[in-house]
């Protein structure tokens, strides 16, 4: 491809304004172009798939999907770019979500992102009612874990109070909406998951 036709390849592009991974590759190479003059043909054949992923065929193809996306996924969207955070996955992909409020994932990238079997578990949590209401007066489980945490901030009870919901999900584990408690006898509130928690049961 000769220079005249690279030039108005990324001018077509870039007239688009594209969003996202494709947005950022066409700007880098459109800098890198006026720098040098020239690009590889990896450049080049990446430039063309971007060409025709937005082609006036696929356009009304994606116009369908973004309009889809925007019903329907926004929501779930949110609830996995906080699991991903902790996991190092997606990160770019989550990066656009989160900070470019018209990126649109496409529906290739929406199904990796959401139909895994770890994102499924998250977004049954997500759904799923709470197991407590603000007020519910809980125990902390007995666990290992949760025994080391008591001793090391001097909690003389198990027993505590439930605060409010968090809406971030860091773990596809059963039981893994967080929430806010007040341990009896303390001031300072907990951050917990359900799992970490039983209902209080007074003694007969």
């Amino acid at each position: 491809m000769d220079n005249q036709k690279i030039k108005k390849l990324i001018f077509m592009l870039a007239e688009k304004k594209l969003a996202g991974w494709d947005g950022g590759f066409v700007e880098s190479v459109q800098e890198y172009f006026e720098k040098y003059d020239k690009l590889s043909e990896k450049q080049i054949n990446t430039l063309l798939k971007i060409k025709e992923k937005f082609s006036p065929e696929n356009e009304a193809a994606r116009g369908v999907w973004v309009l889809e996306y925007k019903e329907k996924h926004i929501e779930s969207a949110k609830v996995l770019v906080d699991y991903y955070a902790n996991t190092g996955y997606f990160t770019s992909l989550c990066r656009d979500i989160l900070h470019d409020i018209n990126f649109v994932p496409s529906k290739k990238q929406w199904k990796a992102l959401s139909e895994n079997k770890y994102a499924k578990k998250v977004l049954a949590t997500h759904r799923q009612p709470p197991a407590y209401n603000a007020g519910d007066l809980v125990c902390i489980r007995g666990t290992i874990v949760m025994k080391r945490m008591m001793k090391r901030k001097g909690l003389v009870s198990n027993a505590a109070i439930i605060l409010n919901y968090l809406p971030e999900i860091f773990s596809h584990a059963k039981g893994a909406k967080r929430l806010q408690v007040l341990p009896v006898g303390s001031t300072d509130p907990l951050i917990l998951e359900e799992r970490e928690l039983k209902t209080f049961r007074k003694m007969k």
